[in-house]
C-alpha cells in the first residue's frame, strides 16, 4: 500500500493530498481520549479500556496514530498496550488485537502477548452491499526484551460483509454507521474456536460497537464506545 516516490517533488505532493483525505476522515488528534466499556454476555460490566492518542505522525503516505491503552478490570486491576491505526488514501485501518482481546472472560493471566498481522480495512469508499478484506493475526507467548517469542494462537476474521447504513446512538453520541457482519475462527493448537459478530464503523470514528456471538449464536460480550473527546 505504500506509494513510491519517484520524484522527490511530486512525492511530497502526493504525499500531502493523502495526509489531507486522511485528516479529513479521522477524528485523531494527539491528546484525543476515548473510552470503550466492555460488558459479558448478561449486561455486566467487564472491563473499561482507556485511549489516549499519542501521536499523529505522516509516514510515506500513511497517517500512522499511536494510541497508548489502559485497561481495568471490574477488580481494578490494570493493564498498559500501545496499538498503532494506519489511514493509507482515505481507506482506515485497525489493528485486528481488538477482535481478540475479549475471547477469554478471565483476563487475569500474566503472560505478556505479542500480536502479529494484518490490519482490518474499511475502505473510503464503503457502502451497503459490500464484502471486505479478511484479515489474520498471529498470538506470541514472550516476555521482557523478547521479540521473536513463541507462536501459539491465531485468529482468522473472515466473510466480513457491510450489511447496511443506519442511524446508532451510544449514550448521547449520534452517529451515522455502517453495519458489519463477520465469522472468526480462534485456533489454538488442535483447538478451534469459531463464532461470529456485529460491528458498527463510523467513518472518521472508528468501531463503536461490536457484539460477539458464538457459534451457536449466543451472545458471549458487547464492546461500546462510551467517551469520546
Amino acid at each position: 500500500m505504500k506509494i513510491k516516490l519517484l520524484i522527490l517533488i511530486l512525492g511530497f505532493s502526493i504525499q500531502g493530498i493523502i495526509s489531507q483525505n486522511c485528516e479529513a476522515i479521522s477524528p485523531y488528534k494527539q491528546g484525543t481520549t476515548l473510552e470503550y466499556t466492555n460488558y459479558n454476555k448478561k449486561g455486566k460490566v467487564k472491563s473499561v479500556d482507556n485511549y489516549t492518542v499519542k501521536s499523529v505522525t505522516t509516514e510515506n503516505g500513511e497517517m500512522l496514530i499511536t494510541i497508548d491503552t489502559t485497561t481495568k478490570n471490574k477488580k481494578n486491576d490494570s493493564a498498559t498496550n500501545t496499538q498503532i491505526l494506519r489511514c493509507v488514501n482515505g481507506d482506515f485501518y485497525v489493528s485486528l488485537s481488538d477482535y481478540l482481546s475479549h475471547q477469554n472472560d478471565n483476563q487475569e493471566s500474566t503472560l505478556e502477548l505479542k500480536a502479529e498481522g494484518d490490519f482490518v480495512e474499511f475502505p473510503d469508499d464503503i457502502k451497503e452491499g459490500y464484502e471486505l478484506k479478511d484479515a489474520t493475526i498471529d498470538l506470541k507467548m514472550g516476555g521482557g526484551d523478547d521479540t521473536s517469542g513463541v507462536s501459539f494462537a491465531n485468529m482468522e476474521v473472515r466473510n466480513r460483509k457491510v450489511l447496511q447504513e443506519e442511524n446508532f446512538t451510544i449514550n448521547d453520541y449520534e452517529f451515522n454507521a455502517y453495519k458489519v457482519s463477520f465469522d472468526y475462527v480462534f485456533t489454538m493448537s488442535i483447538l478451534k474456536i469459531r463464532g461470529s459478530g456485529i460491528e458498527w464503523y463510523v467513518k472518521g470514528v472508528g468501531i463503536v460497537k461490536t457484539e460477539s456471538y458464538s457459534k451457536k449464536g449466543k451472545l458471549k460480550w458487547t464492546r461500546e464506545l462510551t467517551k469520546l473527546n
